[in-house]
């Protein structure tokens, strides 16, 4: 059998949390907790079942694997079933309502519950495959539904799209007939030089909205100027190759390459019911924009 023992579940759950990455011996060794020998043993066990894919003496599971697959699956309704009562039946109920009403190929949980990280004001996240049209997305209150088809997810997954790379890295899959899980036969592709242009006139548009607002609507002006701020942080983890998660976690991982950023961002998320100052708001903008230009 390929599993037999607790260490090697902790094994492979080890693999399952970052399915693209390579792992050496001795890092495997710290997130588990077990001895670099045991590890070795473990991972010469998995390697004659065909399992992992070795580069530079770091390992992956190798997702061309039925098993592996399998396991993305198995590792994943164990999580969805970890959720809280509410959050749960929510979950479950939307995704029986979208099976339904659009037969899609694939459901994946993605953005703060799939990361465990839900607030009170958190909205749950669904990415689904599928053919039928937007206007058969089933409609709830707090509920996102990203709605791609097949050739749409393919695209955006060649461009290094950072919502499709990081639903490939962190979502949760619910329903799927092999439309999103045969992507993890292949490593993340790197996040495009067009993917960042396009970001970066984006927030200009976003920059011409908060000028607008900054008269008229000052809720309006600070949400869009946070929606920047993220956006800004967004490239810049883009363009050193990591991969964004939500909004809250956002400011600690730009901490290392941009700490005005990263402040900037932190104050909106704890000014949220405070009023900011019309200079301070213009002063956070033009920080914003020289980043990217």
């Amino acid at each position: 059998m390929i599993i037999e023992k607790e260490s090697e579940i902790k094994v492979l759950r080890n693999f399952y949390d970052r399915p693209f990455y390579y792992f050496s011996i001795a890092k495997i060794s710290e997130r588990t907790k077990i001895s670099r020998t045991w590890i070795y043993r473990v991972l010469k066990k998995f390697e004659n079942f065909g399992i992992l894919i070795e580069s530079g003496k770091k390992y992956k599971l190798d997702f061309s694997n039925i098993f592996c697959k399998r396991l993305k699956l198995f590792f994943d309704s164990d999580y969805l079933n970890s959720l809280s009562k509410d959050v749960k039946r929510d979950v479950f109920n939307i995704a029986n309502k979208i099976v339904f009403e659009m037969n899609p190929e694939s459901i994946v949980l993605v953005g703060s519950a799939a990361l465990q990280k839900m607030r009170r004001d958190s909205d749950i996240d669904f990415l689904v495959i599928g053919k039928n049209g937007r206007e058969k997305i089933p409609q709830f209150e707090n509920i996102n539904v990203i709605l791609l088809s097949e050739r749409e997810f393919e695209v955006q997954y060649m461009k290094g799209d950072d919502f499709v790379v990081s639903a490939l890295a962190f979502g949760k899959i619910i329903h799927d007939n092999g439309a999103f899980i045969k992507f993890f036969e292949n490593p993340l592709p790197i996040f495009s030089q067009e993917l960042i242009q396009e970001k970066i006139k984006y927030c200009e548009k976003v920059e011409e909205r908060i000028y607008a607002l900054l008269r008229l609507d000052a809720t309006g002006a600070r949400n869009e100027l946070l929606y920047l701020a993220l956006q800004v942080a967004r490239i810049i983890l883009l363009k050193n190759r990591i991969i964004p998660e939500t909004k809250y976690d956002i400011a600690s991982q730009v901490r290392v390459f941009d700490r005005d950023i990263a402040k900037i961002i932190k104050d909106l998320l704890e000014m949220k019911k405070t009023k900011i100052k019309t200079e301070e708001m213009l002063d956070y903008t033009k920080k914003c924009m020289s980043v990217i230009k």
